[in-house]
């Protein structure tokens, strides 16, 4: 019985998303660089940038954003993967995460649902530096 339950809270969740998405635009057609941009007066919350204050290697090579950085990283690695790393970032300790807290970030941000097929997808976007 509870498993029927997901199964059909799933479903209705799905539904819900595929039909806002239907109704309204997408605000984040691009994923990643919908939001990681450089806001005039602001911090610059481009990829390139953030990642070369943690010590990352130039990514100056990527055309696609994420999908190229599947060059480098992969989801074979369990929980040290590029999926738990980025879901890991942006949702970790969510009472204080930016991206939970200043942007109200949600799965439709970096995902999207086909609405014919219902099968989701991951947004991307063309760099931006």
């Amino acid at each position: 019985m509870k498993e029927r339950f997901r199964v059909l809270w799933l479903a209705v969740a799905v539904c819900l998303v595929s039909t806002a998405g239907v109704a309204v635009g997408d605000d984040f057609a691009e994923g990643c660089v919908s939001c990681h941009r450089q806001m005039t007066g602001k911090t610059d919350f481009r990829l390139n940038v953030l990642l070369e204050q943690v010590g990352h290697r130039k990514i100056n090579r990527l055309k696609m954003i994420p999908k190229d950085c599947g060059r480098c990283h992969s989801d074979d690695d369990g929980d040290n993967s590029f999926t738990a790393m980025i879901h890991e970032i942006h949702f970790d300790v969510p009472k204080v995460n930016l991206f939970v807290t200043r942007y109200d970030g949600t799965c439709i941000h970096c995902h999207s649902i086909d609405v014919e097929s219902g099968e989701a997808g991951l947004k991307n976007g063309p760099k931006n530096w």
